[in-house]
C-alpha cells in the first residue's frame, strides 16, 4: 500500500493516532496483547488491525490477514511489518461485509474493535461467518467495569469506553468460553467465543 497516494490528514491521523496510543501501548497494552495472541495459530484474521500495533505479540508462524477501514492505517501496519520482517495480507473492508469466503479462517482475532462499529452485532455475526465452525473468536475489549460505581460514573463520562460488551455475543449466535478481566478495575476484557452450537 503506498501511503503516498493518501491524503496528507488521513497519514496524519494514523501517525497522530500511534502518537496517542503509545503510552496506552507501553502502560499495559502491549501485556494485555500477548495474553490475546497467546497459543493462535493456523490462519488468522485480525480484524481492526490499524497501524499494526499487535504484530509485536502475534506469534510468527500464524498465516495473517489483517483488514481495517482505513487505508492510511493499513499503510502504517504494511511499514511496521516489513521492519519486523513479516508479510501479512492486509486487506481494506469494512466489519460488516468482510471480503473473504465463509469459513475461511481458524481464528479470529482483535483489538478494541466492537466500541467503534456502527453495527456491533451484524459485524459479530459476519465474523461468526468467516469463521471455520470448530474455529475461536478472541476480542480484547474496554468494557464497562463490574463495580457498580464506577460502571455509573464511566457512562456518564467515558460512555464509549463503557460499553455492556458481553451482552452482544449471545445475540449474534456466539458462546463466551472465557471473559478474563486483564486489569484491576475490570475495564479491560478478553473474551473467548465460539459459535453457538459448535
Amino acid at each position: 500500500m503506498d501511503c503516498r497516494r493518501l491524503g496528507s490528514w488521513e497519514r496524519f491521523g494514523a501517525w497522530f493516532y500511534d502518537l496517542a496510543m503509545w503510552p496506552v501501548e507501553w502502560g499495559g497494552a502491549r501485556r494485555w496483547r500477548r495474553a490475546l495472541w497467546e497459543g493462535v495459530h493456523g490462519r488468522v484474521l485480525e480484524v481492526g488491525i490499524g497501524t499494526g500495533a499487535s504484530l509485536l505479540a502475534h506469534p510468527r508462524a500464524v498465516q495473517l490477514v489483517g483488514v481495517d477501514r482505513s487505508a492510511a492505517a493499513l499503510a502504517r501496519a504494511e511499514a511496521k511489518a516489513a521492519r519486523l520482517g513479516l508479510s501479512p495480507r492486509l486487506v481494506r473492508g469494512d466489519l460488516h461485509r468482510l471480503p473473504f469466503a465463509a469459513a475461511e479462517f481458524d481464528w479470529v482475532v482483535g483489538s478494541f474493535v466492537l466500541c467503534s462499529v456502527a453495527r456491533p452485532v451484524e459485524a459479530l455475526r459476519e465474523l461468526r461467518r468467516v469463521l471455520r465452525p470448530e474455529g475461536e473468536l478472541r476480542l480484547l475489549e474496554h468494557v464497562r467495569p463490574r463495580h457498580p460505581r464506577l460502571g455509573r460514573l464511566l457512562s456518564l463520562v467515558a460512555p464509549h469506553f463503557a460499553k455492556r460488551t458481553w451482552e452482544l455475543f449471545p445475540q449474534a449466535g456466539w458462546e463466551v468460553v472465557e471473559e478474563r478481566d486483564l486489569d484491576r478495575l475490570g475495564l479491560i476484557r478478553l473474551y473467548r467465543a465460539r459459535a453457538r452450537g459448535n
